[in-house]
């Protein structure tokens, strides 16, 4: 009898026909990787967002659309090929867009800092009257 490797290497979930979207677990098992880090590649815009739904007896759900598998997939094919996961977010912007991704949140302005005192900026020394 021949001997197991010690490192199987995990399949991709198989697609029904017809299937419209998948969850949580299949996207783990797609990529190897936690649900923590599921979430983190939604916050990077390696995948699309997931679409939250409740059924009104165990709580709120995260579908996600089979597109998401594809990207799961890619991301697999990339990073054995050694991309990292910032070029792989380029890559993926390229190839499918970003309409499906959480927006960028706008860039911090940096703000003066307030004057020190205890008058407030609109009080200026002038407009205290004596």
């Amino acid at each position: 009898m021949a001997a197991k490797s010690a490192k199987t290497q995990k399949r991709a979930p198989r697609r029904k026909k017809g299937q419209l979207f998948c969850y949580t677990k299949d996207l783990m098992a797609a990529l190897g990787v936690t649900r923590r880090s599921v979430y983190n590649y939604v916050q990077l815009r390696l995948l699309p967002a997931p679409i939250l739904y409740s059924n009104g007896k165990t709580g709120v759900r995260a579908r996600w659309s089979v597109v998401a598998l594809d990207h799961a997939e890619f991301i697999v094919e990339q990073r054995e090929i050694g991309y990292t996961l910032g070029e792989i977010t380029a890559m993926i912007a390229a190839r499918w867009g970003t309409h499906d991704k959480v927006p960028v949140p706008p860039p911090a302005s940096k703000s003066q800092p307030a004057p020190s005192g205890n008058s407030s900026p609109s009080q200026g020394p002038s407009a205290e009257s004596g």
